[in-house]
């Protein structure tokens, strides 16, 4: 395990505790009648166990041994029935409605916390695997963390009241009884945090294989893969995969599981055992046959309170072990919440113009991790209302130009211009929403067809929606559907329309025209279209209006040719830009490109 792994698992107290009390405070915002019956009624609840089920009876059996009057016993029988009663009533209506409602309501905060987070944050940070590990590893199962922590902490007040009832009984009845606990304590709780301690290191080393475990299983029942499943010989490697995954899986509980059994036995029995069940119990006996320094009742009461102290210790130590445990989680989480982004905007960002050039200035940029630029001294000029089309093999940096051009990421070196500003004088939310894009790896969402093309814009203009439709090529295929523009697509959740690979790039499509921006990126437009709708995309990029922009990624040169400019990437960097006709004339790599392409054609 890195040092920084075994940093995180060693967090001093204060840190644990600052760390839990951060969930408990997004919680009490959210919810805090529900925090108050979830953490701190457990303090009264055990204080009423002991009066309920040790003192009372060490009273009645002291009161019938020194002969005290019926109706001392009687009041305190009476005044213990209606607290009883007060305490049931607001534990049922507490548990019936304020709990689950409460619960809702802070598992939504905390997740509106971490969602408001991840839309903004770097996309850098998904590049980096031991981020993207850690990401998933704070974020799993949030609900889970939030109710364990909120859990832990009511054990641990009503384990801290329960020891210092029962402990306060012990000192007032027999002061070296008192003993017993504190060794008890010292030394569960040795054990229990190095117990706590293996298992995390155990998880640790257990989270990247049961990723790739997972990833193999996920891939067997989504419905993307199915048909390749199927079909071709991958579901064998897959086998292996998953197999090689289980052996590790097995490798790692071998080695690391001899420590934890051998910890939970040395906590079970000598802090526990041995301590109490044996030694106490003979001096109990030892004061009350030999020496008759205490009654009857008494001793029931010190033997009954030992026992209780004895089984909170173990509690305690597991619930403050708990909170050290749950700690780790919400550290990573903390850390996520806590991550300063690099591409902002300036305290004194400009407003962004409504319409412009596009200029890069040698505009080189590297992957962090990475050694190799990804692009090296891009220089090129995209006029306001040009059709521009980006050319190139794979691995050419196409992708990653337009990623920088929406300030995505930031060059590592030189500067990128919209209308003759440098863009990281530009507010980042403004200047982003001056593009529309339809990405080759763009998504179809769970929700209605209008829901897709609006994508969280405004309320539906039912005028750009259907325009929007009909310059996709998708407004007679939505048309036939039950319930038009309002129909759910995908299976996810009920029985919607499933769209074909084609229909859902002509839905994207709409998507990018629907918002109606200055500048339309399209990254790969035709991948999945035929011939005709091909030629119908082109068509309509070409004739939307004169002063939009449009930028298009494209291997099929057939579309680059009605382009007003071509810019042909290689390796990162630009090696030729014009016209179709320009660069044919040239007769340089484009050319080549696109002579190798149209003999498929002949």
């Amino acid at each position: 395990m890195s040092s920084k792994n075994n940093k995180q698992a060693q967090l001093p107290f204060s840190r644990v505790l600052a760390n839990n009390l951060f969930i408990v405070a997004i919680a009490f915002k959210a919810a805090p009648a529900a925090v108050f019956y979830l953490t701190f009624h457990g303090i009264f609840w055990q204080v009423k166990i002991f009066f309920e089920h040790t003192y009372q009876i060490v009273f009645i059996v002291n009161a019938i041994q020194y002969g005290r009057p019926f109706a001392d016993v009687l009041r305190f029988l009476l005044i213990m029935t209606g607290i009883i009663l007060i305490d049931l009533g607001y534990h049922s209506f507490s548990e019936i409605r304020t709990a689950p409602r409460g619960r809702e309501k802070i598992y939504r905060a905390v997740r509106e916390k971490l969602y408001e987070k991840a839309k903004d944050i770097d996309i850098a940070c998904y590049d980096n695997p031991e981020y993207y590990n850690d990401y998933v590893f704070a974020l799993n199962n949030v609900t889970q963390r939030v109710d364990s922590v909120m859990l832990n902490i009511r054990n641990t007040l009503m384990n801290i009241a329960m020891l210092i009832t029962y402990g306060g009984y012990i000192v007032l009845a027999d002061s070296t009884s008192f003993i017993f606990i504190v060794v008890s304590f010292i030394a569960t709780y040795i054990f229990r945090s190095k117990f706590v301690k293996a298992g995390f290191e155990l998880n640790q080393s257990l989270n990247p294989i049961l990723r790739k475990r997972d990833y193999v299983n996920r891939i067997f029942y989504l419905p993307d893969y199915v048909k390749e499943i199927r079909l071709s010989g991958v579901k064998e490697r897959l086998f292996e995969d998953y197999s090689e995954a289980e052996t590790q899986v097995y490798e790692v509980l071998k080695k690391r599981t001899r420590k934890i059994a051998a910890l939970e036995f040395l906590q079970g029995y000598l802090s526990s055992a041995f301590l109490f069940d044996f030694l106490f119990l003979i001096y109990l006996m030892y004061l009350t046959v030999v020496q008759g320094a205490i009654g009857f009742g008494t001793l029931f009461g010190l033997y009954r309170s030992s026992q209780s102290a004895k089984n909170t210790i173990g509690s305690l130590t597991e619930t403050i072990a708990g909170l050290r445990e749950q700690s780790l989680y919400i550290d990573k989480m903390r850390d996520f919440l806590n991550y300063e982004q690099k591409i902002i905007s300036k305290p004194d960002a400009k407003p962004v113009k409504t319409s412009g050039g596009i200029e890069l200035r040698g505009v080189s940029f590297t992957y962090p991790g990475a050694s190799e630029k990804t692009l090296s001294d891009v220089t090129l000029k995209i006029n306001q209302g040009e059709k521009v089309a980006i050319v190139g093999y794979n691995g050419a940096g196409k992708t990653t130009l337009i990623k920088l051009l929406m300030r995505l990421y930031d060059p590592s070196s030189g500067e990128i211009l919209y209308a003759n500003e440098d863009v990281r004088n530009y507010d980042v939310g403004e200047y982003r929403n001056i593009f529309s894009t339809l990405f080759q790896d763009f998504q179809i969402y769970a929700a209605t067809a209008a829901q897709n093309i609006l994508a969280g814009n405004d309320e539906p203009n039912a005028e750009k929606l259907t325009l929007a439709l009909e310059k996709g090529g998708i407004a007679e295929r939505i048309a036939k559907m039950p319930g038009g523009v309002d129909t759910q697509l995908t299976k996810e959740f009920i029985e919607g329309e499933e769209l074909s690979g084609g229909e859902r790039q002509k839905l994207a499509t709409s998507r990018s025209l629907y918002k109606d921006s200055p500048v339309i990126i399209f990254d790969e437009p035709s991948s999945a279209l035929d011939p005709i709708a091909e030629f119908e995309l082109n068509s309509t990029m070409l004739e939307l209006e004169r002063d939009k922009t449009v930028i298009f990624i494209s291997h099929r040169l057939s579309t680059t040719r009605m382009a007003d400019k071509i810019f042909m990437f290689e390796q990162g960097k630009l090696i030729e830009s014009g016209s179709h006709d320009e660069l044919m004339a040239v007769n340089g790599k484009y050319a080549e490109m696109f002579r190798v392409q149209a003999e498929k054609y002949r």
